[in-house]
């Protein structure tokens, strides 16, 4: 049966109006704390024309090689960046959730208006880590893979061979290849078990074991793929390679805090998962299952898997949601609703007016996202919480160094104050237990501060102000240099 013309236009205004609020969800202050060192190394790479893999930002590791898993991502964003600025920089970030999301929509059954409440319970999931870092592209090519999956098992897809060029781009980008790996891993073992457990009637739902044996050999080529980077096998290596670091450091490493508003969207989306799995009375395919759980689990141990596990449980959800909303219309509370909307006698506007009043909203939201987007992305914003002021002081007075500097500013350091080698900076895995362990013992204070301070030589401190060691540093005979509400500058 075909649709008419006016369920049309208002399933491509829903749409529209949905992923432009997906763009107002996802705008932000591009200003998360690892960006500046991606940018600062994608700078550095443009300037040289050759890939980094050692170290040359800190004075601690400096000549250490260096897993680069990031390398085309940054130069790309570095290059935007010397394009539009931080403009650019949220436009990325916010264009990236409207593609994600929009891939995420084109696979979720249901109605327009279920599908879009949906998508924008998965755009407040995914915000809270929805920042400006190579990350981004892992988020939209896991959701190609998964959509491609999809329509690989209703066979309107084949081309498996793709899977082998797109994770060795995927390994030039960001390290978050893993999260394809494990994903092709929850589907083939979901597929064997969907052929070893599924009820009497059911063995269709499964993938044909001669498309799961070519599934197979080409996720085990595109495993290989992965080795085409400039880093090698070390790539490989990366994702399992944990440091042992205090968790109030690197935040995204934390379980979410479901006591924030902000991470609480995401029990939403779990809770109606289980609610539409529980309702709709179909059968929960295995490899649905399997995603769906792995994500999960990944996510309540740590919220930087948040995005992924929204991704793959959207669709999953709106399966069932869309089964539950067809035994609703046929209750008799579903059959009385559709008699009142049948019998309303409003009468559709003209096409023409339609249209006018259509493309009025659409402009009208779009300004509106517009004019957040530059809003947010304001240099004052940006550098809001960052010691701007006192890289500004440190510039223009240069004081003689080593530096010791905050943790969560090392990546700014590196980008605004490019004659400073840093003591540390956000990638963790160059630093180690050891580095790590070493800038610990200076800001809780204590005797070992002074031992780590004085075997690397340490004349210039720049730290948040409530930190330990800072009460310290005075008796010690350390002077202050600088201070305001956000960072102090003590030196010897």
């Amino acid at each position: 049966m075909t649709a008419r013309p006016e369920n049309n236009v208002l399933k491509r205004l829903t749409i529209t109006v949905v992923l432009l609020l997906v763009f107002i969800i996802a705008s932000r202050s591009p200003a998360d704390a690892d960006m500046w060192w991606h940018l600062r190394a994608g700078e550095e790479m443009r300037q040289q024309g050759s890939i980094l893999l050692e170290d040359i930002f800190s004075y601690t590791r400096y000549g250490t090689p260096w897993v680069n898993a990031f390398w085309l991502a940054d130069i790309g964003m570095a290059s935007l960046f010397r394009l539009g600025g931080y403009f650019a920089l949220g436009a990325l970030v916010s264009l990236m959730a409207v593609a994600v999301l929009g891939v995420v929509y084109t696979q979720m059954d249901g109605p327009v208006f279920l599908r879009a409440a949906l998508l924008i319970l998965a755009a407040l999931t995914i915000s809270p880590i929805w920042t400006p870092r190579p990350q981004l592209f892992s988020f939209l090519l896991l959701a190609l893979l998964d959509r491609w999956f999809h329509l690989f098992k209703q066979k309107k897809a084949g081309r498996v061979w793709w899977l082998i060029p797109l994770f060795a781009l995927w390994a030039n980008l960001h390290g978050g290849y893993i999260w394809g790996m494990l994903l092709l891993v929850a589907v083939l073992v979901g597929e064997l078990l969907n052929h070893w457990l599924a009820p009497p009637g059911a063995e269709n739902a499964a993938l044909p074991f001669s498309k799961l044996k070519k599934l197979f050999l080409f996720s085990a080529l595109a495993a290989f793929a992965v080795l085409l980077n400039p880093n090698g096998a070390a790539l490989w290596r990366l994702p399992f390679h944990t440091v042992d670091v205090s968790l109030a450091v690197i935040q995204e490493w934390l379980s979410p805090n479901f006591h924030l508003i902000s991470f609480q969207p995401l029990l939403w989306m779990l809770f109606l998962f289980i609610a539409a799995i529980g309702l709709s009375g179909k059968r929960l395919d295995y490899s649905d299952l399997l995603k769906v759980v792995g994500f999960s689990y990944m996510t309540f141990v740590s919220q930087r898997n948040i995005a992924p596990f929204a991704i793959i449980i959207a669709p999953v959800t709106s399966r069932h949601l869309a089964a539950v909303w067809e035994d609703w219309k046929g209750s008799p509370l579903g059959t009385r609703v559709r008699r009142l909307g049948a019998n309303s006698g409003n009468q559709p506007l003209p096409s023409t007016v339609t249209r006018l009043v259509n493309a009025l909203l659409v402009t009208l939201i779009a300004v509106a996202a517009l004019g957040q987007l530059y809003v947010v992305t304001r240099p004052a914003k940006v550098e809001a919480g960052y010691p701007a002021d006192a890289v500004r002081w440190i510039d223009e007075h240069q004081p003689p160094g080593p530096m010791f500097n905050s943790y969560n500013w090392g990546g700014y350091l590196l980008w605004t104050l490019p004659d400073y080698p840093v003591f540390i900076d956000g990638r963790a895995d160059l630093y180690g237990d050891e580095l790590i362990g070493q800038w610990w013992r200076v800001a809780r204070g204590g005797e070992d501060a002074w031992d780590v301070l004085d075997r690397w030589n340490v004349r210039l401190i720049l730290l948040e102000p409530d930190w330990p060691v800072v009460r310290e540093l005075s008796g010690r005979g350390w002077r202050i240099l600088y201070q305001d509400e956000t960072a102090v500058v003590y030196g010897r």
